[in-house]
């Protein structure tokens, strides 16, 4: 699959289970789940990477329908399993379905931080408090700091923690002054995580 590529869209009725695979030993891939408001607005929802699973919710849910898009941030490998094959493996291996429930939870926790953030934070604590997230989750650490794995805009950045582009960018540069990060080609660069998680603890 290649980059910009839906791998799953929002609505469709399918059913199949897909894992994220890299078409390098080692590599890393990273996916975006995005989801159309019928405002016609959209929310970036989460951010997939190697060896995650896509698509659990329509092979397990009572309506076949996805409901999320899924885009390919680079090209990469997808493995397709049939939902009954799926749900077969599961039922044939409990650790499986332990695994699969730890995820869903992990999803869960993820979607109730942010939406816990919006109601109690201003802008630029909730920027700390989701690169601080993505940092664990996705983090590569290097020479000049800690890139976060995956490439995020500043516009897809303000629909994780729902703000305007505009307001991105000023708490952007204000971190950016306090050295706490650093701007590259779509992304950000942590370079000192130990205090960005002192300001997203509200200290």
């Amino acid at each position: 699959m290649r980059a910009n590529e839906h791998l799953t869209r929002q609505g469709d009725h399918e059913t199949d289970v897909f894992l994220l695979r890299s078409a390098t030993s080692g590599g890393t891939v990273c996916a975006k789940v995005t989801r159309l408001a019928q405002n016609g607005s959209e929310a970036l929802l989460g951010v997939r990477v190697t060896g995650d699973v896509i698509g659990e919710g329509a092979a397990l849910g009572q309506a076949p329908t996805r409901s999320a898009t899924v885009t390919a941030c680079a090209d990469l490998l997808v493995q397709a399993v049939e939902r009954r094959q799926f749900l077969a493996y599961l039922d044939r291996n409990p650790q499986a379905w332990h695994a699969l429930c730890a995820l869903i939870f992990d999803r869960l926790d993820w979607a109730n931080r942010r939406r816990a953030d919006f109601a109690s934070y201003h802008v630029e604590n909730r920027l700390v408090r989701v690169l601080v997230d993505l940092a664990g989750s996705h983090g590569v650490p290097g020479p000049l700091g800690i890139d976060l794995g995956v490439d995020v805009s500043q516009e897809e950045l303000g629909r994780l923690i729902g703000a305007k582009p505009d307001a991105v960018g000023v708490a952007l540069k204000a971190l950016k002054s306090k050295g706490l990060v650093t701007a590259r080609y779509r992304g950000v660069r942590i370079r000192d995580l130990e205090a960005l998680r002192h300001l997203a603890d509200g200290d």
